[in-house]
């Protein structure tokens, strides 16, 4: 067992996961048919009120943890796109939304749906800083966690990267303004380094506030960091999804959380509140421009379109496109926003690659 003294809980309070099909998915039964996945910590330490923080997780998936050795999969990112102290707020951002398109008109995207619940800390342990939580809805994980990798206890490395430093796999920001707006004092704490630890959880308070996860451990994690999370059971009555959050019952399927299943489509309850999300919110919903639309369209680059469409003879129609990209999607680490995109193309007929570049664009 770890040494008390070699652990400091730095910050405490529940975790939420969340997350949104894809846009055409009738029914999410695999990660396949996922558009979005999302991580809502809500911060109950040294405040009056609690800090909700809405985050985007990449690969739509918390890193895996793989004992005995390391793989690229351990290793995701995280990007903040709201912190509110009103879960009202936070409750908006996974509500049902409406766009529009060019090209397919009104669009709708249904509401983000639970994946799990818990207690987290982060701590500083040795040399670093570990985000560690315990699972307590559903009690035993199912196959909707195992989807996302949500194990019944786990921690991660933590780090936050500097906004002033390019590092690849993390997005570029396009003008000053849109960078994570530090005051002073936690700026400062950047210096010239890539990462920091999260010495201070003030740093994860400011929206496009980008963090590195790295998985760590999976089991006998409060005996590990030397630390109590506090773990309770809780029921439909008492689950901190609907007392922290204020969700309401009828917004979610509760049955399928209780049971770590996917819901099935008759499972899903229906809500007359939709959000209108605005051409630089789709199709994340709020800070979209970095989160959603800069990621997408960066993912959806000439490059990466080059890449999942390699070896394709044209001329070719837009659900030839399709079939062939997704075929091939296992060429990119994040081909998702590559398929969605040449899912949204004209339906025509391409005759090069640069018409489908150009195309993707365009909707873009």
């Amino acid at each position: 067992m770890v040494e008390q003294d070699k652990s400091s809980i730095i910050e405490h309070g529940d975790l939420f996961f969340f997350y949104r099909s894809k846009i055409d998915s009738e029914e999410v039964k695999e990660l396949e048919d996922v558009g979005r996945f999302y991580m809502v910590t809500s911060s109950d330490h040294g405040t009056k009120k609690h800090i909700h923080r809405l985050f985007l997780l990449g690969q739509k998936q918390l890193p895996e943890i793989v004992e005995g050795k390391s793989t690229s999969k351990e290793r995701n990112w995280a990007l903040n796109i709201l912190t509110t102290t009103n879960p009202e707020d936070i409750h908006k951002e996974l509500m049902p939304a409406e766009y529009t398109t060019k090209t397919r008109g009104e669009r709708r995207i249904k509401a983000a749906t639970p994946a799990g619940e818990g207690k987290y800390s982060i701590v500083k342990h040795d040399n670093h800083t570990e985000l560690a939580y315990i699972l307590e809805l559903p009690e035993i994980p199912g196959p909707t966690q195992s989807e996302f990798e949500i194990k019944k206890e786990a921690s991660y490395i933590v780090s936050i990267k500097n906004p002033d430093i390019q590092v690849p796999g993390f997005a570029r920001f396009s003008a000053p303004e849109k960078k994570p707006q530090y005051p002073k004092h936690l700026k400062e704490m950047f210096a010239d380094r890539r990462w920091i630890d999260v010495e201070d959880p003030a740093l994860l308070n400011y929206e496009n506030t980008q963090l590195l996860m790295i998985g760590a451990r999976k089991k006998d994690v409060e005996e590990e960091l030397g630390i109590d999370i506090d773990e309770e059971k809780e029921s439909q009555r008492s689950a901190d999804l609907f007392k922290e959050l204020k969700i309401r019952g009828d917004q979610v399927p509760l049955k399928p959380i209780f049971e770590g299943k996917f819901p099935s489509k008759d499972e899903i309850p229906m809500t007359g509140e939709v959000k209108k999300l605005g051409k630089d919110d789709y199709p994340g919903g709020r800070g979209g421009k970095i989160g959603g639309k800069v990621a997408a369209t960066k993912a959806a680059s000439a490059a990466a379109i080059a890449k999942v469409l390699s070896g394709i003879r044209f001329p070719k129609k837009k659900e030839e496109l399709f079939a062939y990209a997704k075929k091939n999607k296992r060429k990119l680490d994040n081909p998702e926003e590559v398929l969605e995109a040449i899912n949204e193309i004209p339906n025509r007929t391409y005759h090069t690659i640069v018409e489908v570049e150009k195309a993707v664009g365009k909707v873009r």
